[in-house]
């Protein structure tokens, strides 16, 4: 297999700009979007008046989550991977400005439709690793990946510092204090928006490598499922969905847990800082091992992280498995996520590259929004995380399945 490097239209002074550019807006929308989201279902009880529809504007981001990969794919494909990203992030500028109109002016829907366009322009966000990695030859699409990951570490951190600073400008200045982090949450997104439209150049799409495994191809590779036919691809795609549905089945509980059954809410701020980073703090050194060791031997340590993570959480004996099971669930879905995402920046032609890319995403969020519902019924229907920690348990078990399956289909001999 040739492994040349990507088109010399690009220097490697060109690629770090560009990697760099996707860093710093990945990083400002997930501030933006998180000190907006801390607000958010304040928000929706106070404009709806009534506290059972408080959740539903979060719901509402989540759809947006969930619905914006496809159109974002197809914009990829028409008008370039930089006006797509760049055009989400302003999208999702607007949604935040509307967010805050409706505050001001009372109106619930009109937070319901801005919660939309803020959701959508999250999935833009998540997709712009997928861009860095076409920069890159394939030897080394998974660091690129794992850099840009690693930007949402500073929405975690900085989310709730600059929502809390936003509210007391906003009281300061005479406006409602829920409105002051969504005017914030505008103006880091339209920032991100102009960082990628101005540095993310020349488009990726134009200098991405020209190897015979992601150069563009006619026929059969044109039919979508013949390229989900690749067990590679089908592997990759399973670990991203595996690691979602595992981390988000424990991840969303574990504070209801720890605070109404456990005695331990005064931990919950501990116990979700290692759980944030075990997600992101190490996806430089995930690129870089995936890139080094490959990712089938990343998924397999997802897998066993997963496993061991589910095992702790299930144990239910205090901090001492609490804490080491959230970041190991972290990590776990660090490794399956970065891995993933590589294995689909490697295997899937050019030309069909965003669009699968963009289903993928949707599985994604669908994958999270459902491990969300379920994760409240096997808690109390276990009354503890025993029944979370075995679902979690077996998910990452099948995982290891697929893992074997697809080696053993990659070794096989053509014809067999």
């Amino acid at each position: 297999m040739s492994t040349s490097a990507a088109s010399p239209a690009i220097t490697e002074a060109g690629r770090r700009r560009i990697v760099g550019a996707l860093f710093v807006a990945r990083g400002s929308i997930g501030v933006g979007y998180l000190a907006g989201f801390i607000v958010l279902t304040i928000a929706g009880k106070e404009l709806s008046g009534h506290a059972e529809l408080a959740g539903l504007p979060a719901a509402i981001s989540m759809v947006g989550r969930a619905i914006g990969p496809p159109p974002i794919a197809r914009a990829m494909d028409a008008f370039g991977r930089r006006p797509a990203i760049a055009g989400s992030y302003a999208l999702g500028a607007v949604g935040a400005a509307t967010a805050a109109l409706a505050i001001a002016a009372g109106l619930f829907w009109l937070l319901l439709a801005g919660s939309l366009l803020m959701g959508v322009a999250r999935a833009g966000g998540d997709m712009s690793r997928y861009v860095a990695a076409e920069v890159y030859d394939p030897s080394r699409r998974g660091r690129a990946i794992g850099i840009v990951v690693w930007g949402a570490t500073a929405g975690a951190l900085g989310g709730p510092l600059l929502g809390g600073y936003a509210q007391e400008l906003a009281e300061a200045r005479g406006l409602s204090y829920l409105a002051g982090p969504w005017v914030a949450a505008s103006g880091l997104l339209l920032f991100s928006a102009l960082v990628t439209w101005a540095f993310v150049r020349p488009d990726p799409r134009e200098v991405t490598d020209t190897t015979p495994e992601a150069a563009p191809v006619d026929g059969e590779a044109l039919d979508l499922r013949a390229v989900l036919r690749d067990r590679r691809v089908q592997l990759g795609i399973w670990a991203m969905l595996t690691g979602q549905g595992v981390m988000t089945l424990i991840m969303v509980v574990v504070p209801l847990h720890m605070h109404s059954y456990s005695g331990l809410g005064e931990a919950v701020p501990i116990a979700m800082t290692a759980h944030v980073a075990g997600m992101f703090a190490l996806a430089p050194l995930t690129g870089r091992l995936v890139d080094g060791l490959g990712p089938r031997p990343m998924v397999l340590l997802g897998a066993v992280l997963l496993m061991l993570a589910s095992a702790l959480a299930g144990l239910d004996t205090g901090l001492g498995t609490v804490l080491p099971a959230m970041f190991l669930l972290g990590y776990g879905w660090n490794a399956c996520f970065v891995a993933g995402s590589t294995m689909l920046a490697r295997g899937v032609p050019l030309n069909v590259r965003a669009r699968i890319q963009g289903r993928v995403e949707v599985l994604i969020g669908v994958v999270g929004v459902f491990s969300s519902f379920a994760s409240g019924p096997l808690l109390v229907g276990g009354s503890g995380m025993g029944w979370l920690g075995a679902a979690g348990l077996v998910s990452a078990l099948l995982l290891l399945v697929a893992l074997g399956w697809e080696r053993a289909a990659t070794r096989a001999p053509a014809g067999a």
